[in-house]
């Protein structure tokens, strides 16, 4: 079975189905979090920075920074969550639970562990990027932000498919870290750098931020984003994210079977 053709079979579905089960077991504790963070965010961004940057030019024209930065906390939803999820608990589940020994022993392989992790992890991203949405939505509705809704709808597929991207990043560093301390690695090599040159919170200028920016697919899925629910041309930016995304998601899943195969099973 190619690594590509394990995404569809049952058995990711099962892995996948299984943390659904897990996670679902408490959810109103999971749940508010990220339903209350955009609002934390935008409150301490109005009273704090808003105060000094009432507006802010995007694209030639002036918009409210609390309307440049909303798309930005969905973005930033999609990213850390599957992020983290593929990283800290994959990794616990791997070296600490030994989840993984035990599905290894049906008829599970390690191909659909891995594809059952990436999709468990997008589909997380998408439901905090969603919850994020609907707020910053209702903010709208209240007039704190402005955004064209009726394309709020396509935050979904676009934080799914980033987030298999950013779950398979995660999980090459699971392969590849000794112990659960060294994961201040990829969190100052890989979250910071792209959190920094993403423009989720603050526009970016310099020439050296901006040319490193076209290769971050959090960059382009921000600005994909904002140009959606600003109104705005967003082709460049979608099919950027596309692109990445996929060959992403092409070079390093192979790559995570691989490393993960012989971490786990010594293959």
């Amino acid at each position: 079975m190619s690594w590509l053709t394990a995404a569809f079979a049952w058995q990711s579905r099962a892995v996948m189905g299984r943390h659904v089960r897990l996670y679902f077991g408490d959810w109103p504790i999971k749940v508010l979090p990220p339903a209350l963070e955009p609002v934390t965010m935008l409150l301490a961004f109005g009273l704090g920075l808003g105060a000094y940057m009432s507006s802010i030019e995007w694209r030639g024209r002036e918009v409210s920074y609390l309307s440049f930065v909303a798309p930005g906390m969905i973005a930033y939803a999609a990213f850390m969550t599957p992020f983290f999820q593929a990283l800290f608990s994959a990794f616990i589940r791997m070296h600490y639970q030994r989840t993984w020994e035990g599905q290894l022993t049906t008829q599970i392989e390690m191909s659909h562990v891995v594809w059952g992790e990436i999709l468990w992890a997008a589909v997380l991203g998408t439901l905090y990027a969603c919850i994020v949405a609907l707020v910053l939505a209702g903010l709208s509705l209240a007039g704190v932000v402005s955004f064209e809704l009726i394309r709020l709808p396509l935050v979904a597929p676009l934080a799914f498919l980033a987030g298999c991207a950013f779950a398979s990043i995660a999980l090459l560093f699971t392969a590849l870290v000794p112990t659960i301390d060294h994961m201040n690695l990829p969190i100052f090599l890989v979250i910071i750098p792209l959190g920094f040159a993403s423009a989720t919170y603050f526009p970016i200028q310099h020439p050296a931020l901006v040319a490193a920016a076209t290769l971050n697919p959090l960059y382009h899925l921000a600005e994909g984003l904002r140009g959606l629910l600003l109104g705005g041309p967003v082709a460049y930016h979608l099919a950027a994210l596309l692109v990445l995304s996929l060959v992403t998601i092409a070079v390093l899943v192979p790559l995570d079977m691989r490393l993960l195969r012989k971490r786990v099973l010594g293959e």
